[in-house]
């Protein structure tokens, strides 16, 4: 098969996560440019914490309190400031993501660009492999073409120098996390130092890791404006200086790029020029797909290279931005210019097509920039902001530095967009519920949103508690949740669980809870006897809610198991 064939080589984001059998997660880090909560939401399944299900069964806020109670504390999140999407649909849950997403904010402006998985599994007897995602796909449900490489190699004693740029990597975004997940990533950068060697298959023989613009690593690692043969690029944006850059070549120069992009100059400097054919871009689906993969081919003295990762041929990506590539070295004699040339642009079923003359430029887009720009203003004038009671409920206090903008932004917290006021020095969002806290912002333009992380002080430390009780609100909701939490099959547990909150909040007697509490004895029965430790994380959820809602008679159940569970362990 062909390894760049659109049509039939395609891979499944979340199938790239999975561990091997018998391991577990350990720990995961995710860098991404964007980043869309509603599609974070499904990671825990990709990692393997919990089972996949329908459509359908994700919506349920159980499932989803489950998926984020089992993964916050194992996942981190890097994404630039700014990148986070407003979800289509806002849930309390969303709250609960705080310490598992981190924005970058850089110097200067410059943006954290980089598409990046490290994710470490275990097993029971301590063994572990370290999986690398290097992609030019960011996490989100973007539809665009996209490339990705999985790299995995086991963890042993030794440690290996080849691998410091990706421990470098990892101790850079460590500084933008909380005082526990820096610790946790340290730690992982240390295990990436002690891989054996990450896999690699035919026809490449080694491999080079280049991150870009942190401190140590730069443009003139990569090599790739060194002197060259030929050159095929594949870049949706573009910067005069890095086209010329990459053109100074004596023979084969392609260029595959976004129909936008296209300039008299890269015509000038490349010998043909495609673009994604129009199909694929307007189509009766709507859905545009576009090309985002970041690729360059490269013939040289000392052999045939291919690049693969988030960096544009612009002058943004190399001299600015954080970026990384990953470097794969080509066994002699086996991939030439036309062998690859012919395997990325086949004859037939070839998604893009080849362009003379320059395009028409599209609509401008001056107004477009200055929005972005003013989103990019705000981001950096907004540092923190804090928390103030007031009577029964809380105002968010917030100090802004200046902003040189003709556009009026308005901010809001995440859980009460109608709570909008105008960003100024000090703003103040007033009468928040506890529930309604978050460190998640939503800032306005015009009919642009864009969701920030802000950090904020004074959050009372009973919110994560005020969240779930705002989801398991009653009795009914408690005993369906823990029947749920207790099943074997995720699927199976959300349609008991529906079916048995029905049940309970149609009858008027206590017959359904009696039944729910004989049908939750006997799970818990199970789990004591399968695995103890499942009981344990029933005690999280019980000391997040109220009494009156867990109840008596499942206290005094659920002590009894723990006794026996703690029995068992001597």
């Amino acid at each position: 098969m062909a390894m760049f064939d659109t049509a039939h080589n395609r891979l499944s984001y979340s199938e790239q996560l999975l561990p091997e059998p018998g391991y577990e997660l350990d720990f995961a880090v995710c860098l991404t440019y964007t980043l869309d909560l509603e599609a974070l939401l499904g990671v825990p399944v990709s990692l393997g914490l919990l089972e996949e299900v329908s459509t359908d069964a994700m919506n349920n806020p159980f499932y989803l309190l489950e998926a984020i109670r089992k993964s916050s504390n194992d996942i981190a999140i890097f994404c630039n400031a700014g990148g986070i999407a407003l979800p289509a649909k806002i849930q309390s849950v969303y709250s609960l993501l705080e310490n598992s997403v981190f924005e970058v904010k850089l110097p200067n402006e410059a943006n954290f660009h980089p598409k990046l998985w490290f994710i470490k599994y275990q097993n029971e007897n301590g063994d572990a492999y370290i999986k690398l995602l290097v992609l030019s796909r960011n996490l989100t449900f973007d539809n665009s073409i996209d490339l990705c490489v999985s790299l995995q190699g086991e963890v042993i004693k030794s440690k290996r120098k080849k691998n410091q740029p990706l421990s470098d990597m990892l101790h850079f975004v460590a500084a933008f996390a909380d005082k526990a997940k820096q610790e946790r990533i340290r730690d992982l950068a240390d295990d990436v130092l002690h891989v054996k060697a990450f896999d690699i298959e035919h026809p490449f023989e080694d491999y080079e890791f280049l991150p870009l613009g942190i401190p140590g690593h730069g443009m003139n690692q990569t090599k790739l404006f060194d002197p060259s043969y030929d050159i095929f690029a594949v870049s949706p944006f573009l910067s005069d200086d890095i086209v010329r850059k990459l053109s100074d070549c004596p023979y084969h120069k392609v260029l595959v790029t976004r129909k936008s992009s296209v300039t008299p100059l890269a015509l000038e400097r490349f010998d043909d020029v495609y673009i994604t054919k129009d199909i694929l871009n307007d189509n009766e689906y709507g859905i545009r797909q576009d090309i985002h993969a970041k690729l360059y081919y490269t013939t040289t003295p000392d052999g045939n290279y291919l690049y693969i990762g988030s960096a544009n041929a612009s002058h943004n990506a190399f001299y600015k931005n954080i970026e990384f590539l990953l470097k794969l070295k080509y066994k002699p004699r086996c991939v030439g210019f036309q062998t690859f040339s012919s395997d990325f642009l086949p004859d037939e079923n070839c998604p893009y097509e080849k362009v003379e003359v320059a395009p028409a430029p599209e609509s401008a887009s001056d107004q477009k920039d200055a929005i972005d720009q003013a989103f990019k203003e705000a981001v950096y004038a907004l540092d923190s902001c804090k928390i103030v009671a007031s009577g029964d409920t809380y105002n968010v206090e917030i100090t802004v530095e200046s902003i040189k903008t003709d556009f009026k932004i308005k901010i809001s917290p995440l859980q009460r967009p109608d709570i909008a006021e105008e960003l100024k020095p000090m703003a103040q969002l007033c009468g928040l519920l506890l529930k309604e806290l978050s460190e998640f912002y939503i800032l306005t333009i015009q009919n642009r949103h864009i969701v920030i992380k802000l950090k904020t002080y004074g959050i009372p430390t009973e919110r994560d508690n005020a969240v779930y009780k705002s989801i398991i609100d009653s009795k009914a909701k408690f005993l369906s949740y823990v029947s749920f939490m207790l099943s074997e099959n995720y699927e199976t547990g959300i349609l008991d669980a529906e079916e048995s909150l029905r049940l309970l909040q149609e009858s008027s007697a206590g017959d359904a809870g009696t039944l729910l509490t004989a049908g939750i004895y006997e799970k818990m029965l199970r789990v004591l006897h399968q695995n103890p430790s499942r009981l344990t994380v029933l005690a999280d959820v019980v000391k997040r809610l109220d009494s009156d809602i867990v109840g008596d008679e499942f206290l005094t159940m659920y002590h009894q198991f723990e006794l026996v569970a703690r029995r068992l362990k001597k």
